[in-house]
């Protein structure tokens, strides 16, 4: 029986990631700022953009855990002072909080998305904001930046050069395993805030491409291996799990099969 933490428990890919490894038998500690609806081994309210109260939970729950699932975000309807402290700096606390609570050979694996399309163009720009580890700090930050470039964006971008970053040192002092899954559009509950932000014509072209949006069981699986004793030699990746959308943009022109 596996021991894992499922932030963002509560509602679309975490709430199904909770219940795969509730059903597998796994235990099962949820971390949302809403209760979970379906079964679960324990329950921890936090928000995300509250430093304290991470600590609290961290400092609450306990060691010997296999791994933690990050699925907590918000999308860029919300306030964009709270995208960043909850999609980047909470992500980051939580993690480095975690290290130590996990065992040997544990894993972390945060929730970013194909919205980060262009983070290593952007290293310089992010570089800025990795320096930041207090909630204030990170809104004025972003209230420096065009206000035109999403920050959802920004947050996923975040997320995925902090997961590299931490990587080596994860591994080296933990031995614990961190990779972020980005997914394209997954047909959830907030599926129509992503519509509002990032245009629903852009949304319809991610789904006239490679034929439907995803599902939270597409998504799922994915997270799970890399939770698992068989993914041991993959760290500070960041695995597109997007029915192939992102690579149809920046590969060039298909192959014609005949």
């Amino acid at each position: 029986m596996g021991r894992i933490v499922v932030v963002g428990a509560a509602s679309g890919i975490g709430a199904a990631l909770a219940k795969h490894f509730h059903a597998s038998g796994d235990h099962v500690l949820a971390v949302d700022l809403r209760e979970p609806q379906s079964p679960v081994s324990e329950y921890r309210q936090c928000d995300l953009r509250d430093a304290e109260r991470i600590g609290a939970v961290l400092a609450d729950i306990g060691s010997g855990w296999d791994m933690l699932a990050h699925v907590a975000g918000i999308p860029g309807t919300a306030p964009a002072a709270d995208v960043l402290n909850v999609n980047y700096l909470g992500m980051r606390l939580m993690a480095e909080g975690m290290l130590p609570l996990l065992r040997e050979g544990g894993s972390i694996v945060t929730v970013a998305s194909t919205a980060a399309l262009g983070w290593d163009q952007r290293i310089d720009v992010l570089s800025e904001l990795l320096e930041l580890t207090d909630s204030q700090a990170v809104a004025q930050w972003q209230a420096r930046q065009d206000p035109a470039y999403p920050v959802y964006s920004t947050s996923k971008q975040a997320a995925i050069l902090y997961t590299k970053r931490l990587a080596g040192p994860a591994w080296a002092k933990y031995g614990v395993r961190v990779n972020t899954v980005s997914p394209g559009p997954v047909q959830t509950p907030i599926l129509s805030d992503f519509e509002e932000t990032m245009g629903k014509e852009v949304l319809d072209l991610c789904r006239a491409t490679v034929g439907r949006h995803a599902t939270v069981d597409d998504v799922v699986p994915v997270i799970a291996f890399l939770g698992s004793p068989d993914a041991r030699w993959i760290t500070g990746q960041d695995i597109h799990v997007d029915g192939g959308f992102l690579t149809s943009m920046t590969a060039g022109p298909p192959v014609q099969l005949i």
